[in-house]
């Protein structure tokens, strides 16, 4: 009997000294919690029935959206009928259709509204920019993270090296181990743990003692003060040399136009001189019409210059103080900075640039940056870091035209609507689309293919129009690229053209309604037909 009564207590001390053991030095067992695709809106976890992946398309229950989104949304079984009213839109979406009402208008959807598992599943494309959040999914991770713009949120970093755990205890599962100086935002303290989430990842509880409980206040919000409510309407204006006085008297008011942009100011060479081709008298003429007007500056589009000028820290002060004063003397209060045909290795003096410009023009100071749509997966290798400069700059400038250009060995479209499309969504990852202005193009080009060799050049609405007419061409509409296309024959060579017209350009300047964007960009002044001026005026005018 002593003998039994010794094997257990034996037993018990065992064990309480394996609990304890596990209590104090934590288990290490891996968390398999995120093995799945999840959704995270902030720290919490969302129920697997309220979002799903359909053909890429991203989908949020109507469940999901009245509870953290929109209380107000609607839905009417008896026609199908999805209803948002909000600050930005009146909308309408039918299930299992692929057109919306906006307004007083319609947007096209690439995806419908569908019903699944019981719950009525609405496309994200179709609401989520219309309320001030940020959705991102981390696709190495599957993981859809959602954060509120207008909330404040505690970040801190991790002090030492520590375990991510499911729950707060040694005890629970790990899901990440963490290095010393790990940023995490934290929502909640519980026993010797906090809960908390990194930035672009898993949420869980790290202990106490590894963080630094100095929190610093953060918030997703931009701090531009520039940022209008309003939809901006500009153009460029281009120009090789300094206007003359008849093309001057010759500017009429157009139509809905806020901003133009006369390609005025480059960057001369690596020293840092300027070219400037102002014009005093252009500058008083555009702004008794009520239209804006603001300074532009390029690179001269020549690389070598572009790396002499910005890589050395007194030069871009030069460039920066130069175009400054310039600014003050035509009296700009915006810039367009173009910085275009750049070698990667200098993107970051790019960045620089735009950074130091900033602060020497000031917080009043307009700046947009002109971007080209992202084609590399990995960003470090794009022209652009598009996400530190959408946080210097007022507004960003996508330029969605030349998906097929001078030197394509392929004919096709210069802006598929299509291609835009999936060129803005993709930019959303780094650019707010508060901050997005869609640069549409004027302009198309004529393709000619002969002996086995492409070869184009750029022409203007009303050369397409005056070859359809003296050819007797009749226009077809191609549904791909959402563009009336037209070809013909002529001395043993194929010509074809992807028109750009008023019908295309209503498709693309749509795009500024359903993503909710800053506003459009058109390139540029003279290519167009007068007619263009009504369509995106008309198109911006349905958030009205």
């Amino acid at each position: 009997m002593k003998k039994l009564f010794m094997g257990l207590l034996l037993i018990v001390v065992l064990a309480a000294g394996a609990f304890l053991f596990v209590e104090n030095r934590g288990t290490s067992k891996i968390s398999t919690k995120y093995d799945k695709f999840n959704f995270l809106t902030e720290d919490k976890d969302i129920d697997k029935d309220d979002f799903c992946i359909e053909d890429g398309m991203i989908y949020l229950s109507l469940d999901y959206i009245k509870e953290y989104l929109d209380k107000g949304i609607e839905y009417d079984e008896s026609t199908g009928e999805v209803k948002i009213n909000n600050n930005h839109a009146n909308k309408i979406l039918k299930l299992n259709e692929y057109e919306a009402k906006f307004n007083s208008g319609t947007i096209d959807l690439r995806a419908p509204v569908i019903e699944k598992n019981g719950k009525i599943m609405l496309p994200i494309e179709a609401f989520i920019y219309d309320y001030d959040v940020r959705l991102r999914y981390n696709k190495d991770i599957r993981l859809l993270l959602l954060d509120y713009r207008d909330k404040e949120y505690d970040l801190t970093k991790t002090t030492s090296e520590t375990l991510l755990r499911e729950s707060a205890s040694k005890r629970s599962p790990i899901i990440k181990k963490l290095p010393k100086g790990e940023e995490l935002y934290v929502y909640e303290e519980k026993g010797k743990f906090y809960k908390v989430r990194m930035p672009e990842g898993y949420a869980g509880y790290v202990l106490k003692k590894d963080l630094d409980e100095n929190f610093e206040k953060v918030s997703l919000k931009s701090t531009s003060k520039n940022t209008s409510d309003g939809l901006i309407n500009l153009t460029w204006d281009y120009t090789y040399a300094e206007h003359s006085e008849d093309k001057i008297n010759q500017i009429k008011d157009i139509k809905g136009l806020d901003v133009i942009i006369p390609t005025w100011f480059s960057i001369r060479n690596g020293n840092g001189d300027m070219i400037d081709r102002g014009n005093q008298n252009y500058i008083k003429k555009y702004k008794d019409l009520g239209i804006d007007v603001w300074a532009y500056l390029d690179n001269s589009f020549d690389p070598n210059i572009t790396h002499e000028a910005l890589s050395n820290e007194n030069t871009r002060k030069k460039v920066i103080n130069k175009t400054l004063e310039l600014c003050k003397k035509y009296g700009m209060k915006g810039i367009n900075i173009d910085f275009e045909h750049t070698k990667i290795d200098d993107r970051d003096y790019i960045t620089d640039f735009v950074r130091e410009f900033r602060q020497a023009a000031g917080d009043d100071f307009i700046i947009t940056v002109d971007v080209t749509p992202q084609i590399s997966a990995d960003v470090t290798k794009e022209p652009y870091d598009r996400k530190s400069l959408a946080e210097i700059a007022d507004y960003m400038v996508v330029m969605a035209y030349d998906q097929h250009w001078g030197s394509s060995d392929k004919a096709g479209s210069v802006a598929q609507y299509k291609w835009v499309e999936g060129s803005v969504n993709v930019l959303f990852r780094n650019i707010p689309n508060k901050k997005m202005i869609l640069g549409v193009p004027l302009y198309t080009r004529i393709w000619k293919e002969a002996g086995g060799k492409v070869t184009s050049k750029t022409i203007s609405m009303d050369e397409v129009a005056r070859i359809i007419a003296a050819k007797g061409l009749k226009p077809v509409w191609d549904k791909e690229s959402q563009q009336n296309y037209i070809e013909y024959q002529e001395n043993n060579a194929d010509y074809k053209i992807w028109i750009e017209d008023a019908n295309s350009l209503e498709k693309k300047v749509s795009l500024v309604n359903k993503y909710n964007l800053a506003g459009v960009g058109s390139w540029r002044l003279g290519f167009e037909t007068p007619n263009i001026w009504d369509v995106i005026s008309k198109e911006l005018d349905k958030t009205n």
